[in-house]
C-alpha cells in the first residue's frame, strides 16, 4: 500500500446517467465512455508509481525524498520516493531557471532529473524548500584519471531510458484498460434483440412460374450461450381472379453453445411451417433437434484476405415431418443433415444462409432439400438500410403424380435493420 497523506479536493457529485434501450441513448452512452477513455491528457507533471499507476498534476520536490503532487481530483498527495519509479517533471530553481525532464529518482540526498539530450541534473532542496543545482567537484579518483568522467551520467541516463520504457508500458496498459471499458459498456448496453423487415419482388419457377411480391421479417435474440432466430416470409402473385403463387413460411431456430469450453459443439432445435397453395401437400410442418459443430470461425483485418469474418457450422439431427394434403399425409421420420454460413466480405457486405437435406427414414430412398441464402450490401448513406438478393429453394422427391417436385425463388429486396 502507498504511504500517502490525502488532502482531497472537494469534487462535485457526478450526476447519474440513465441508459435505456432506445438506440439513441445506447449510442450516446457508448460515445460518453469512449470520450472519457480517449480524452487528451492534461499538460503537467507525471509520476509513475511502482504499482503501475500514473498520477498527473503539479509536482513539488521536497527534502528527504518526499514528493508533493497536487492533483485536480485527489487534492494534495505526499508520496515517498521509494514508491516512485519515474515520471516527467518541470521544476523552477531558486535562481529562476527551469529544469524539465525525466525524474530519475532520489539518490544520496539529491533529486536527479534528466533533461532530453542533456546531462542529468542533480538538485538539492534548501531549508526553505527552494531547489538549486548541485555543482560537483571532481574527486581524487577522477582527478587522478582512475575513474572515467561521466560514469554517473551514464548510469542515470540508463535509468532514464528505463523509466521512459516503464512509462510507455504503463500507457499501453491504460489504453488496453480503456478499450476494455468501452467493450464492456457496449456489451452491457447492447440489447439482445435485433430485427429486419424486407420488401421486394421475386421470380419463381417450379410449382409456380410467376413474378411475385415479397415480404420478409425476422427477429434475432443473441446472448453468450444461446441464439434464437424467428423468421417469416410471404410471397404472393395473382393473375386476375386466380392466384399463381401463394407461399408463407414461418420458422423458429434456437441453438445452445454450452457443450465444450471451446464453444464449438452445441445443440439446436428447429421448427418450420410451410403453406404453399400450389404444392401437392399444401401445408407442411417439420421439427428437428440435434447437434451442431462450428467448423470455421475466422476473422481477418480489412484488406488482408478475401473476407473479414467467416463462420461455417455443420448440423445433424432427427425429426418428424407432417403433410396435411396430398397422398402422403402420414407423419414421417427424417434426418436433417446440413449447415449454416455467415460471411462478411467487406464492412456492410454479407453473405448468409443455410442448406439441408432431409433423408426420409420412413421411406428409404426418398428425401427433400431446402436452402435459403441472402447477399446484402449496406447503404452508407442510409443507416440500417441494405439492398440485396435472396434465393429460396425446395425439392421433394416424393410428390403427387403430375405435380412439380421443386420450387426456386430469386428475389431482389430492400431491407431495414433495427
Amino acid at each position: 500500500m502507498w504511504d500517502l497523506s490525502f488532502r482531497p479536493a472537494k469534487q462535485p457529485r457526478a450526476s447519474g446517467i440513465r441508459v435505456g434501450f432506445a438506440p439513441l441513448k445506447r449510442l450516446l452512452a457508448i460515445l460518453f465512455v469512449a470520450l472519457l477513455a480517449a480524452q487528451p491528457v492534461v499538460v503537467g507533471d507525471t509520476l509513475l508509481l511502482k504499482n503501475g499507476d500514473q498520477l498527473k498534476g503539479t509536482v513539488t520536490l521536497e527534502s528527504a525524498g518526499q514528493v508533493r503532487l497536487t492533483h485536480d481530483n485527489l487534492g494534495t498527495l505526499d508520496i515517498k520516493s521509494e514508491l516512485i519509479t519515474g515520471g516527467t517533471v518541470s521544476v523552477t530553481l531558486q535562481d529562476g531557471s527551469t529544469v524539465s525532464g525525466t525524474l530519475v529518482g532520489w539518490s544520496e540526498g539529491h533529486w536527479l532529473v534528466k533533461p532530453k539530450d542533456l546531462p542529468t541534473v542533480s538538485l538539492v532542496v534548501a531549508d526553505d524548500g527552494s531547489l538549486s543545482r548541485v555543482v560537483d567537484e571532481p574527486d581524487d579518483a577522477v582527478a587522478a584519471g582512475t575513474e572515467p568522467v561521466g560514469a554517473d551520467d551514464e548510469a542515470t541516463a540508463t535509468r532514464s531510458e528505463e523509466v521512459t520504457e516503464e512509462m510507455r508500458e504503463a500507457a499501453k496498459a491504460r489504453i488496453s484498460a480503456a478499450k476494455k471499458v468501452i467493450a464492456d459498456a457496449q456489451k452491457e448496453l447492447k440489447t439482445p434483440w435485433t430485427g429486419t423487415i424486407s420488401l421486394g419482388g421475386s421470380l419463381s419457377q417450379g410449382t409456380s412460374d410467376a413474378a411475385n411480391l415479397l415480404l420478409d421479417v425476422g427477429l434475432t435474440r443473441e446472448v453468450p450461450d444461446s441464439k434464437t432466430m424467428i423468421k417469416a416470409f410471404y410471397i404472393l402473385n395473382t393473375d386476375g381472379d386466380s392466384t399463381t403463387q401463394n407461399w408463407f413460411q414461418g420458422s423458429i431456430d434456437h441453438s445452445w453453445n454450452f457443450i465444450d469450453k471451446a464453444r464449438r459443439w452445441g445443440l439446436f432445435g428447429l421448427a418450420v411451417f410451410d403453406y404453399q397453395e400450389q404444392a401437392s401437400w399444401e401445408q407442411r410442418f417439420n421439427a428437428n433437434i440435434g447437434a451442431q459443430y462450428l467448423l470455421v470461425d475466422a476473422t481477418r483485418d480489412p484488406g488482408s484476405d478475401w473476407f473479414q469474418r467467416l463462420k461455417l457450422r455443420a448440423r445433424a439431427g432427427p425429426g418428424i415431418r407432417k403433410e396435411f394434403a396430398g397422398d402422403f399425409t402420414d407423419p414421417a421420420l427424417e434426418v436433417l443433415l446440413g449447415g449454416t454460413w455467415d460471411i462478411t466480405f467487406l464492412k456492410g457486405v454479407t453473405f448468409t444462409g443455410n442448406a439441408q437435406v432431409y433423408p426420409d427414414l420412413s421411406e428409404i430412398g426418398e428425401f427433400r432439400v431446402t436452402a435459403n441464402t441472402s447477399f446484402m450490401v449496406a447503404l452508407e448513406s442510409l443507416e440500417g438500410v441494405s439492398v440485396g438478393l435472396d434465393l429460396k429453394f425446395q425439392y421433394q422427391s416424393q410428390v403427387d403424380p403430375g405435380q412439380q417436385d421443386y420450387l426456386l425463388v430469386v428475389s431482389g429486396k430492400v431491407q431495414y435493420s433495427f
